[in-house]
């Protein structure tokens, strides 16, 4: 690659883990077909993004934005998010879009400077929409799930309804999201020495011709791809390592030592009460006599049930595993949802019972069970019975198979990450 044809691709990427690791794969891709790339990834994420980005000298990685760690454990996750009182949700749903907001445009306008794209994932797409237009750079968008107008997938996933009504519902959404961000917004665009605006990003961004990759697969969401057409064009699920790691040598030997375990793992969603947790997938493992793998992710597992179920043989606490090595040892999955999780179960044709919390993970849910591969419940509502239930049905005949048909049709990781590299620099070249 000439000096020329060389670009930079300044990556603002701020969420959980599950949000920041699709972006470090794009932009590994991007450092090694020679450009260069300032990638900015939340305190608690940036060892993870260094260790993982380290081989190439064409990526620096910086701090972006709060702690998600500290966010996600916050009162405002755990609580007012959650309530029951509409007013009390709405308020705090526009404080989360707000949270960090000064911080991240200021940090933004340092990393922004000399770029030629800006590249952001699902969070705080406005921020890096108005940063790409003030400096005149191409606008890149990973979307994880579906995130605007369309007639095929409902706003309140699981529901049926026509195809109208959607896209009204969606049109609402947005308009929320927008009355929401507006004032924050029109702050940055005066800062930045750009008009205020009265139009929402979606159409915006279809103005200027932003791209919004849809990282995830087309497959679970039939007629989306359809709707949408090439400014949203799908990828398939991204992740940062497309080869299997080694397995730990203790989790190695207790895998080999029994039969296919079911995996437990909620990845960064802090379990409310991690002890009966434990407790409830001792009781439900040893009636349906089969085993437990348990990733504590973010959660606190280290109290006395958790020193009691480590002395059971048939449950092992991990505090992290390399999806792509253990998950195809596995009869089936029950995690929380999140896309990367849900992008390993799916690619491993694992049969997944989804446990969701909150954001995009009940459209996982919804989205599996409606293929067939997997089945979802709300994880306050989980109990012993229906945690039974869940895995007595996903490890059937049926579910199982619906699995591996599943699996057939994912995007390789590594073809995903190539894909989506190939869009994001021709949308740089073209602007």
């Amino acid at each position: 690659m000439t000096a020329k044809d060389r670009m930079k691709f300044v990556m603002p990427f701020n969420g959980s883990r599950g949000d920041v690791t699709p972006g470090m794969a794009l932009g590994m891709e991007l450092a090694r077909r020679g450009h260069d790339v300032v990638f900015g990834a939340p305190p608690n994420l940036l060892c993870l993004a260094r260790s993982t980005m380290a081989e190439s000298e064409r990526v620096r990685v910086v701090s972006f934005g709060p702690d998600t760690h500290r966010l996600l454990e916050s009162e405002l996750i755990r609580v007012r998010i959650k309530s029951a009182n509409p007013r009390t949700r709405l308020t705090a749903l526009a404080e989360l879009a707000n949270h960090g907001w000064d911080q991240m445009t200021n940090e933004l306008e340092q990393m922004s400077v000399g770029g030629d794209a800006i590249v952001t994932g699902s969070l705080g797409q406005e921020m890096a929409f108005n940063m790409a237009q003030a400096t005149g750079n191409a606008f890149v968008a990973l979307h994880y799930c579906p995130l605007r107008k369309n007639g095929v997938v409902p706003v309140f996933p699981g529901a049926s309804l026509p195809g109208a009504v959607n896209r009204s519902m969606w049109a609402l959404a947005e308009t929320l999201r927008w009355t929401s961000m507006k004032t924050r917004e029109n702050a940055q665009r005066r800062a930045l020495g750009l008009p205020t605006t009265r139009d929402s990003l979606p159409r915006r961004s279809e103005l200027y011709g932003g791209v919004e990759i849809q990282a995830y697969e087309s497959a679970l969401f039939p007629g989306l791809a359809e709707q949408w057409g090439p400014l949203r064009p799908f990828v398939g699920f991204l992740g940062p390592n497309a080869e299997r790691q080694e397995t730990d040598p203790a989790l190695e030997r207790w895998l080999q030592a029994g039969s296919a375990p079911v995996y437990f793992g909620f990845g960064s969603m802090p379990v409310p009460d991690p002890s009966a947790l434990l407790r409830m997938i001792s009781t439900v493992v040893t009636e349906l006599g089969v085993r437990a793998l348990v990733c504590a992710g973010w959660s606190d597992l280290t109290g006395a049930e958790a020193i009691a179920a480590q002395t059971d043989s048939n449950i092992m606490i991990v505090e992290s595993v390399d999806h792509a090595s253990v998950f195809p040892r596995c009869l089936a999955a029950v995690h929380h949802g999140g896309a990367g999780t849900t992008a390993a179960s799916a690619r491993a044709g694992l049969p997944t019972l989804v446990c969701w919390f909150s954001a995009d993970q009940p459209f996982w849910g919804a989205a599996l069970r409606r293929v067939g591969a997997g089945a979802s419940t709300k994880f306050s509502a989980l109990s012993e019975s229906v945690l039974l239930h869940g895995i007595t049905h996903i490890t059937t005949d049926a579910v199982r198979c619906a699995a591996r048909e599943l699996a057939d049709t994912v995007a390789p990781a590594d073809a995903a990450v190539a894909h989506a590299a190939d869009i994001t620099e021709a949308a740089a070249h073209a602007h």
